[in-house]
């Protein structure tokens, strides 16, 4: 049909190209997670840029149009194949974490330490089942509950197609982390341990701090190169944290550099979740096996804390083994809700911080242990 110009209008919509089912239901996902954002505030930096790549993710384009679409969420999601962005965060953890809380009760550091068991049960499980080596040890990490971790581990030894069904498991399984803390924790202690009142932690000065994150940082070098990249990172950013020199900086560097990344993140989440590779059983199974790491590693952090509490002779409350999770800081103000709840006196806030702190460092080990198997 010509009208008086010559424009030839049935050719008008030969630009349309349906999209597939899976596709429909790929950007279904990304249009609630966008709306979950906004309307109910949940991890706007994280979800809105998430759910908007996954929506341009999983438009049907025309060649041309998809070369430039993928080139620009290509170019951003390189920070996350180069490791870049897990470095930056740790970085930007390191600026906010005060390393004197594990150095003030040492045993903490085991309680976090001893809560990364459960991703090495995990990695055997499915190692076992002969899922692979790479996805086993990737899929296990999400027992950190700590989506940087889980990013730098799957850039170096997974395929990209499990990149998105990986760290969207990390990052959204830490909203789960109250809920699974107060839970298991009720199932496994006694209303009077729960109640167990702890001692305030000793001053650490500044320069003990310092000396000790130096000697860290060296000793990570030698005997765990692996990790080395994150601890060192963390260790950078505590060290610029107790200066006095940079203090105003370092302040506005965790609230900038946080949420810069945190946005850039959700875009390489987001960009990488197409339905070609994300709506497979081997999305299902990588979300069951990381929801298995997350429960053992809570569970075994708060069975290590019982333990500690019977050999102090009763001076440890056994909800803040629940914080040795690498997420910061939401474990520790989960344990620290849950102990008030049950007694409005408890405050295990800087304990549960130091067990939280020592799960970040514990859990970055645990990681380049893992990566040995690759080398």
């Amino acid at each position: 049909m010509n009208n008086a110009l010559g424009l030839d209008f049935n050719n008008l919509f030969t630009g349309f190209y349906p999209p597939t089912l899976a596709q429909v239901i790929m950007m279904l996902l990304g249009a609630y997670l966008i709306y979950m954002s906004i309307y109910y505030k949940k991890k706007p930096l994280l979800l809105l840029p998430m759910g908007v790549a996954i929506l341009a993710a999983n438009m049907p384009l025309p060649k041309m149009t998809e070369d430039v679409v993928n080139g620009f969420l290509g170019l951003i999601h390189s920070g996350a194949d180069s490791g870049v962005y897990p470095v930056l965060v740790f970085f930007a953890v390191g600026t906010m974490i005060d390393l004197g809380l594990v150095l003030a009760d040492p045993k903490n550091f085991f309680i976090g330490a001893s809560s990364q068991i459960g991703i090495l049960i995990v990695f055997y499980i499915m190692s076992s089942l002969n899922l692979g080596e790479g996805l086993s040890a990737a899929a296990s990490i999400i027992g950190a509950a700590d989506g940087s971790l889980a990013m730098y581990m799957t850039s170096l030894i997974t395929e990209p197609k499990y990149f998105a069904a990986i760290v969207m498991a990390a990052y959204l399984y830490m909203e789960l982390l109250p809920l699974l803390q107060s839970g298991l924790t009720k199932v496994l202690t006694t209303a009077k341990e729960r109640k167990i009142p702890m001692n305030y932690l000793r001053h650490v000065s500044r320069g003990e701090k310092i000396i000790f994150a130096v000697i860290a940082m060296g000793l990570c070098g030698i005997f765990l190169a692996n990790s080395f990249p994150l601890i060192a990172a963390l260790l950078f950013g505590s060290i610029l944290r107790e200066s006095d020199i940079i203090k105003n900086f370092s302040v506005n560097l965790q609230k900038s550099l946080t949420g810069i990344l945190t946005m850039l993140i959700g875009i390489a989440i987001g960009s990488s979740a197409s339905a070609e590779y994300f709506m497979t059983l081997n999305t299902v199974m990588i979300f069951a096996f990381g929801l298995l790491s997350l429960i053992l590693s809570t569970t075994i952090g708060i069975i290590a804390a019982k333990v500690i509490n019977i050999l102090s002779g009763g001076k440890v409350n056994p909800i803040i083994g629940s914080a040795g999770l690498s997420a910061f800081p939401i474990p520790a103000w989960g344990a620290h809700v849950y102990g008030q709840e049950n007694s409005s006196s408890n405050c295990l806030l800087l304990h549960a911080m130091a067990v939280n702190i020592s799960g970040i460092i514990s859990g970055a080990i645990v990681m380049g242990i893992l990566l040995t198997f690759f080398h």
